[in-house]
């Protein structure tokens, strides 16, 4: 039994958009007397709702605190693999020089030795 296909269809942005929306405001409905309640000076809980709006400030500064310091972070660690990088050319540029240093060296050895056993060979 052969199966039939069907096409996905997506829902508009604007669908989308709308039914997003539409819970945001059921969500905003529900705390506006809770903010009401928080507002009214007359209402006991006014001391425990300004700690509470106290409370969320530093909360709030103590995040954008630690944003700044961890965009801080990631621009010092970006310099600091930048210079990684290029002390690690420089590194390998001297090790390459070194190695040509150690290739002459080792052929002025030979030479200086070729030199040592011509001068102090026996004359026939």
């Amino acid at each position: 039994m052969p199966k039939t296909m069907t096409t996905l269809t997506l829902p508009q942005e604007q669908e989308v958009l709308l039914r997003t929306l539409l819970t945001m405001d059921g969500k905003v409905d529900q705390l506006l007397p809770l903010l009401d309640l928080l507002n009214d000076p007359e209402h006991p809980m006014s001391e425990l709702g300004q700690a509470l709006i106290e409370a969320l400030q530093r909360i709030a500064e103590d995040l954008r605190m630690a944003t700044k310091l961890r965009e801080e972070h990631r621009a010092a660690l970006e310099q600091a693999n930048e210079t990684n990088v290029a002390l690690s050319q420089i590194l390998k540029e001297i090790s390459e020089e070194i190695q040509e240093f150690r290739s002459e060296n080792h052929t002025l050895k030979q030479q200086i030795s070729e030199i040592h056993y011509l001068m102090f060979s026996p004359v026939d």
